[in-house]
């Protein structure tokens, strides 16, 4: 059986860009996380509380807690000023983290989309609509993983409060136990909300998605707060391994445009290698058309004859 602990990324509100006062929060919003064997969850556990009591032991013994009870959220651990500042110490900690999770049989997981720029009564997306639809996409792609391993697979997510946790309950119960969706036929049960700070796994997964979050700002913004995250991201997972339908989608007008794991440590943004990407593409198809008329140019006094007729026939 796999476990899978997931926790969410970005932001779930409406975007309009950094400098937006009201709508500047993050342009992506997704889950992600990590897929374990069970038999491997203690050991990952263990070797993450002992990386984290290791690493933070100072802000530990200040708090005067239980090192299992302390809890360090990733978004305040991977701040450009920490990294700045103790990023000799925090990256050869968490790069030891995801090679245990590798050798483990672990493999990191996310799903996200780009959201369209605007408030809600521009993009006709709400909040509550969005955090749905990518929750949906998610537990649809942790089942694929699973049946494509021939696996159950049991999903933990990060709790959140009663109103979301509730919705989400709702929003899960019909997707896993709906008889047109097979892709969910490998999950054992709604996914469970636990309390971060009790369990070091959830923990973990908090982790990977606030470095998530900063590689996806970097590579769907305008800003380049982040851009430390690259190469910080290409050390730590150097070696980790990715399920193979992890993926951001970008709002792109083709529709079929997506940010894939080893796109995110890439140094260009992808926003920067899209908008190229289909640069290139207008001008194949504007080559393309030119070269199409440059043939009918040459052709035949009885060539054009017959495309006349044809065109007669067609508006007839």
């Amino acid at each position: 059986m796999l476990i899978a602990y997931i926790d969410e990324f970005g932001h779930q509100g409406p975007y309009i860009s950094h400098n937006d006062k009201k709508y500047g929060t993050h342009p992506i919003f997704g889950y992600g996380g990590f897929i374990i064997p069970d038999y491997n969850v203690r050991a990952l556990g263990g070797y993450f509380e002992h990386i984290k009591e290791n690493l933070l032991r100072w802000e530990i013994e200040k708090a005067k807690k239980h090192p299992r009870r302390w809890e360090k959220k990733g978004s305040a651990l991977l701040t450009s000023r920490n990294i700045k500042k103790y990023g000799s110490e925090i990256e050869p900690a968490l790069r030891r983290i995801y090679a245990k999770l590798t050798e483990l049989d672990g493999q990191v997981f996310f799903f996200g989309k780009q959201k369209p720029i605007g408030a809600v009564k521009q993009t006709g997306e709400t909040t509550e609509k969005r955090e749905e639809r990518c929750l949906i996409e998610t537990i649809k792609r942790l089942g694929r993983v699973a049946s494509k391993a021939n696996e159950r697979i049991f999903v933990i997510m990060d709790a959140t409060d009663t109103d979301n946790r509730e919705r989400a309950v709702a929003t899960l119960g019909k997707t896993i136990y709906s008889r047109l969706n097979h892709d969910t036929n490998s999950i054992i049960e709604i996914p469970i909300q636990a309390d971060s700070h009790l369990y070091g796994n959830i923990q973990l997964a908090d982790w990977s998605c606030a470095l998530l979050g900063r590689l996806s700002d970097y590579h769907f913004s305008e800003s380049a707060e982040h851009a430390w995250s690259v190469d910080f991201g290409r050390k730590v997972l150097r070696k980790t391994k990715f399920t193979s339908n992890s993926i951001i989608w970008s709002n792109s007008p083709s529709k079929n445009s997506g940010c894939h794991a080893n796109q995110l440590f890439k140094t260009m943004p992808f926003w920067q290698w899209e908008a190229q990407r289909e640069e290139q593409q207008r001008q194949k198809i504007k080559n393309n058309q030119q070269m199409r008329q440059k043939l009918i140019d040459a052709g035949s006094p009885e060539f054009h004859a017959k495309l006349d007729e044809i065109k007669s026939q067609g508006n007839s």
